[in-house]
């Protein structure tokens, strides 16, 4: 490993390392990287000076790496992981290097970019990679492992971003610094020779001689580099994102959750629960509810830091608007509020000023981190900007269901009784689309019931039962918006309508748009079931018989307060019209890659004409350097030049022809003198006296006078194929 090849591995390290700090919030990220390069670098570097077997060396460094990671690890508070009798808690090695792994799954579950205290893998990666490219430096593959090294730490950068770390030069810088170093170093592209002049093999005395190993290398890396970014700009669409694909640390969220609390609060109908103002849609969400396990309902929730890059199961609606709701706890929040941190949201939040705030994607359900008491701190006021959907009566008439296995978690409804599967059928009979059967069941579960804040509570197959089909006397036909609501989802999911049950609150005065605070007060909170509709995404359903309408869409000529910030012109298909027993429209609006065929075709014609220039012109150029070379070799390469010429027009020479019978061969066919130029390389050749001067022109033009007699002999196409003919490349060397 010499000191120049280490510089170079070193260089291409640190500039693959470069868009590294575009994952993070801070360039200061880069420093610890470095750093890692070149004391790796140099441990390696002084480990064989001093003849230390590279086994122990790549111990040590491994070694070494994980106790700083490990102290590093512990030094930082990770969120709690709840994986009990993982290989974390019953080892002695899962407990040593647990939180090192942890780290891995923060940094891929974080919000980007991401904290600078979050480095550590990276600095890890940066460190086995720079271990692996040190040990190959003096070996066979010192030309290849710097640039592979160098292709992973600049992939890991591209893939914490999505591929917006870098749009080209640190790319571009990539690879000269490559083609530097496989031109410049240890000769491996080009190497300085000092040779005697041979007949067939005219060399001055000091040159540059080109391997083709190294131009090989050289050609691939302009073709790969081609490739790519001809790949990377026909390519179109959503980025991809390995974020998505890893699952974050499982935070433990309180068991119990805000549907047992609606009664309570509504039987207080006076008091001020919390104060709203900014802008919203007249209504603020608490938890919502997507699992029905036919004893009631609960949240199986996936808790991440808020601006998390992931996407929800579902996706939301074609047309979207945004919001800024402002929220002041009252009675909500204390000691004696309700217990747990759910924090009062709308939509899908993107930022909030409570510190640390948690997210579940799937449900937009906001948590503040937990507190000692187990409630939200007294008098907690706080802003939300989130987006929500913006649903239309025409776009949602339309629509189907989407199917597939991130749709079963909402149509989840195990051992349903026959009854209600009887009766939600009866009630969406002769529906023309989708939305029609949800309006109907709303209206099915409203009917002529009655609601009571002190019903009895519950949200089972019995208690449903109970509220839909027994008698008044009996406790039937009344309920909590707890019953409405769950009774209408459970009915909804029987019919292929996915749903799932919010507890929230309504703003008194419907939606709004200005800093005025208003007053939510105890009989405000409620609880009502939401349908997803595609393309349209989740509408609100509230058949209690308090509820102003049973569905949330907003009429025709009404404005929601939130504006629409983005629409999708394209309507997804709906329901066709022909009632319940339709099959759910399979639809998945999930952002897909698109290949743009007619842009992959041009680029790959580009690729073919590109590759035949250079097929065409590195001949040409190649044998003008050639020339060059022949022509300030003196009279043996003006020699050399007239023997090539004589395998160009009748092929190789054999190897036992002298230059005398070279010659000779050479008169014959093209009728010029040559043996005073053959005589006059072998004087020098073999040591005799220059008969002419090598920087004289007429040995030279002797050549030329050659080369043009024997090509005038060759037919046409010959004549065209000799200036990129490799017959010249396959003349023996050494002829005598």
């Amino acid at each position: 490993m010499t000191t120049p090849s280490t510089v170079w591995a070193a260089s291409l390290l640190l500039v693959a390392s470069l868009p590294l700090a575009a994952a993070f919030t801070s360039p200061v990220v880069l420093l610890p990287v470095a750093g890692a390069v070149v004391v790796v670098l140099a441990v390696v570097a002084l480990a064989r000076r001093w003849r230390i077997p590279e086994t122990a060396t790549a111990v040590a460094v491994v070694g070494g790496a994980l106790v700083v990671a490990m102290s590093v690890a512990r030094t930082t508070e990770p969120p709690p992981v709840v994986d009990a009798g993982s290989w974390r808690e019953t080892t002695g090695a899962g407990q040593l290097l647990g939180p090192v792994v942890d780290t891995v799954a923060r940094l891929l579950t974080s919000p980007r970019p991401a904290a600078p205290a979050l480095v550590l893998p990276v600095v890890l990666l940066a460190t086995v990679v720079t271990l692996a490219v040190a040990l190959a430096l003096g070996r066979r593959a010192a030309r290849v492992a710097p640039l592979v090294g160098a292709c992973v730490l600049y992939g890991a950068a591209l893939l914490l971003t999505a591929g917006a770390a870098d749009r080209g030069p640190v790319g571009v810088g990539l690879v000269a610094l490559t083609v530097a170093g496989w031109l410049l170093l240890d000769g491996d592209a080009v190497v300085a020779e000092r040779d005697r002049p041979q007949l067939g093999r005219a060399t001055p005395v000091h040159r540059a001689r080109w391997r083709a190993s190294g131009v090989t290398g050289l050609v691939l890396v302009a073709l790969v580099s081609t490739a790519g970014l001809a790949s990377a700009a026909a390519v179109t669409g959503a980025a991809f994102e390995p974020r998505a694909y890893v699952a974050p640390p499982r935070v433990p969220v309180d068991a119990v959750h805000p549907l047992a609390e609606v009664s309570r609060w509504q039987s207080d109908a006076d008091a001020t629960v919390l104060r709203v103002a900014g802008t919203h849609p007249g209504f603020l969400s608490w938890v919502a509810l997507p699992d029905f396990d036919g004893a009631g309902w609960s949240a199986d929730l996936d808790l991440r830091e808020l601006g998390s890059v992931v996407e929800p199961s579902l996706a939301p609606g074609a047309v979207r608007g945004a919001v800024d709701v402002e929220v002041h706890l009252v009675e909500l929040a204390g000691p004696s509020g309700s217990p747990g941190t759910w924090l009062p949201s709308v939509g899908d939040a993107g930022v909030t000023t409570v510190p640390g705030a948690l997210v579940d994607v799937d449900t937009g359900v906001l948590t503040a981190p937990a507190t000692s008491d187990g409630h939200l701190p007294a008098g907690l006021a706080y802003r939300v900007s989130a987006t929500v959907d913006l649903p239309d009566a025409d776009r949602a008439a339309r629509a189907g269901v989407p199917g597939g296995p991130e749709v079963d978690r909402y149509l989840q409804v195990d051992r349903l009784p026959a009854d209600l599967r009887v009766y939600a059928q009866d009630a969406v009979a002769g529906a023309r689309s989708r939305l029609d059967q949800a309006q109907n069941l709303a209206e099915a579960v409203r009917g002529d019931r009655s609601l009571a804040v002190d019903a009895v509570s519950g949200s089972s197959y019995a208690r449903l039962r109970e509220f839909l089909f027994a008698d008044p006397t009996a406790g039937g036909q009344v309920g909590s918006t707890e019953q409405f609501a769950g009774a209408f989802a459970v009915l909804a999911r029987a019919v292929g309508l996915p749903s799932r049950v919010v507890v929230g609150f309504r703003v008194p005065g419907g939606a709004a748009a200005d800093d005025t605070l208003r007053d939510v007060h105890g009989e405000d909170v409620r609880a009502w079931a939401e349908v997803y509709l595609a393309g349209t995404g989740w509408v609100r359903f509230d058949p209690a018989p308090d509820a102003a309408s049973v569905t949330g869409l907003p009429a025709p000529t009404r404005e929601l307060a939130p504006a629409p910030v983005q629409e999708d012109p394209a309507d997804l298909a709906g329901s066709d019209g022909t009632g319940a027993a339709d099959d759910p429209v399979d639809e998945d609006t999930t952002p897909t890659w698109q290949v743009p065929w007619d842009l992959v075709g041009l680029a790959v014609t580009a690729m073919l004409v590109a590759g035949l220039v250079m097929a065409l012109a590195v001949p040409v150029l190649a044998r003008a350097v050639h020339r060059r070379r022949l022509r300030g070799s003196g009279v043996v390469g003006a020699w050399q030049h007239a023997a090539e010429a004589l395998a160009l027009r009748e092929g190789r020479a054999d190897a036992a022809d002298t230059a005398d019978v070279l010659a000779a061969r050479i008169e014959h066919l093209a009728g010029v003198p040559a043996r005073p130029l053959a005589g006059a390389a072998q004087e020098a050749a073999f040591g005799g006296a220059v008969l002419v001067d090598p920087a004289d022109a007429p040995a030279w033009r002797a050549a030329l006078d050659v080369e043009r007699g024997l090509r005038s002999g060759v037919p046409w196409h010959r004549r065209v194929r000799w200036w990129v003919g490799p017959a010249t490349w396959h003349v023996r060397r050494g002829q005598r």
